[in-house]
């Protein structure tokens, strides 16, 4: 049971009749869903893809985006989820960094991403083009083939790429195993059961949205895929198919309850749902209110996890309206510790690094050494183990909560994403007469963080705001565009090296930006 194959044959004896998941009006039993997965799998197989290599898929949420997750994973390749709103050349780095053998992806992106991913381009649904095959068709010839899985637990499964505080992003190596103890230990403090419908509203290119199908196949709970746009057909969902179980993320959250959109009607039945759970950022009173108000009879779970080690916290019901800011303790089968710098136990009310110890843990970054030995460690007081750095700021009551304070780096998390603040910059500086940028996050409790770019230009002269926005708007995806852009005259140089003083560059454009527009910054 140490691998979501091995999971699934487990609860397909159990319910292979069973639904298993909906979308768009249509469904696969259990049943169906394995013989799908089998034949992509071999479907794969025809197109050369072996034990170990990298598959990338970038597809809307569909049925058949996840028989192609699961048609990878039972091909013994390695699953490389791409999020749709990613551009070509954001692809395209992560096709070259793992040496991506094939990119599975839908007929609409073909002409873009033919280049990014070097001509090697399989097509999820439709009929084949000239020199594309289609794994659809390709899989129909499978039908009725013979599952051939031969992963084990420490094999690697999955390489999702997380946006990291120096450039592109890197790819976090997951194993078998580490997907599987996620949906076990996951569904073991949700209470998730067979019984449950859970509101498939997450992306499944992410570890949190990933976990919601784990978790089905391994309970035998029924997954209702559902695009996320408009608040009012989400709400829907919920009591038509008397959804039980809602993971979100606070901008969902936020989103759902904005006031400038239409929220739920007014004879809609909420009554089956028993949890809602979220992570990703705070969850605000304003939201913790709008959540009660509408779903009384539902547990409100708050959690707290890194891609490096999946999930680490998580704040039980009661405890929301007591402690609603804290990230809770440890979930089962890990152990959470707040190290000083130099690796000694933090006193209570004393901020230190939360260093993750126990289930979930990944196997290290893709192809950077480097930042592998940066973040797993071994320390003496667990001989031959790895724990996980997390780069998070955080603290303890007196009770053993724990309370997040802030990124030991300058990471910026927006909309549910992970911005670095080196990508945007990158991006700045190719503008036209735009001379250099730092970028960096500004609090936002609606979607976490804004970004704002402080810049120079090569003749010191003002750039228009909308003309920046624009530039931004073409080139990079919706969440990575920044709110703000502070013109200075020049950057603040470090005492020693003549580098950018980043924090004093913030300061001042803090200053700025307040005294221009009213806005008041973090503190």
């Amino acid at each position: 049971m140490t691998t979501i194959p091995a999971q699934f044959e487990q609860t397909l004896s159990a319910v292979p009749g069973k639904a298993a998941v909906f979308s768009g009006g249509e469904s696969l039993t259990f049943r169906q869903l394995h013989a799908e997965a089998v034949a992509a799998a071999q479907a794969l197989a025809q197109r050369g893809v072996r034990p170990g290599d990298r598959v990338g898929i970038c597809m809307q949420k569909t049925l058949d985006q996840v028989v192609a997750i699961l048609g990878v994973l039972w091909a013994n390749a390695i699953l490389v989820p791409i999020h749709p709103v990613l551009r070509a050349d954001q692809i395209g780095h992560m096709v070259d960094d793992c040496d991506m053998k094939l990119l599975i992806t839908e007929s609409a992106r073909v002409a873009e991403l033919r280049g990014a991913a070097r001509g090697r381009i399989v097509l999820g649904r439709g009929p084949a083009e000239q020199g594309i095959a289609s794994l659809e068709e390709l899989r129909r010839e499978c039908q009725g083939s013979q599952p051939f899985f031969r992963g084990k637990g420490d094999d690697t499964a999955a390489i999702i790429y997380s946006s990291g505080s120096t450039g592109r992003p890197k790819g976090i190596v997951i194993a078998h195993r580490n997907l599987a103890d996620g949906a076990r230990i996951v569904a073991s403090y949700l209470g998730t059961k067979a019984t449950d419908r859970i509101a498939g509203v997450l992306s499944l290119n992410f570890d949190y949205g990933l976990n919601q199908l784990w978790q089905t196949l391994f309970v035998g709970s029924s997954l209702y895929l559902h695009e996320w746009i408009f608040p009012r057909d989400l709400f829907r969902l919920l009591a038509t198919e008397r959804i039980t179980a809602l993971p979100v993320m606070p901008v969902i959250i936020s989103h759902m309850f904005d006031p400038q959109l239409a929220g739920p009607e007014g004879d809609l039945d909420f009554s089956a749902l028993r949890y809602v759970c979220s992570t990703g950022g705070p969850v605000t009173a304003t939201m913790l209110g709008h959540l009660r108000r509408t779903f009384p009879e539902s547990n409100i779970v708050l959690m707290y996890g890194l891609t490096e080690a999946f999930r680490s916290s998580w704040l039980p019901p009661d405890q929301v309206t007591v402690r609603p800011t804290s990230i809770g303790k440890a979930i089962p089968e890990v152990e959470l510790y707040v190290l000083d710098e130099k690796g000694r136990d933090c006193p209570p009310a004393v901020p230190g690094q939360l260093v993750h110890r126990g289930g979930c843990v990944a196997k290290g970054y893709w192809n950077a050494p480097e930042a592998t030995a940066e973040r797993f460690r071994q320390i003496d007081r667990f001989p031959g183990e790895t724990v996980v750095f997390s780069g998070d700021l955080v603290r303890r009551d007196e009770e053993g909560y724990l309370y997040f304070l802030g990124r030991m780096d300058s990471m910026i998390k927006t909309h549910g994403f992970r911005v670095s603040p080196t990508e945007i910059e990158e991006h700045a500086r190719r503008f036209e007469r735009l001379f250099d940028a730092v970028a960096f996050g500004i609090d936002n409790p609606e979607i976490g963080q804004d970004i704002a770019v402080a810049y120079t230009t090569t003749d010191r002269t003002l750039l228009e705001s909308d003309e920046l926005t624009e530039y931004f708007r073409v080139g990079m995806p919706h969440h990575m565009v920044p709110r703000w852009f502070i013109h200075l005259q020049t950057f603040p140089a470090t005492g020693s090296g003549g580098k950018v003083d980043r924090v004093l560059a913030r300061r001042l454009s803090m200053e700025k930006l307040a005294a221009l527009s009213s806005v008041e910054g973090p503190s």
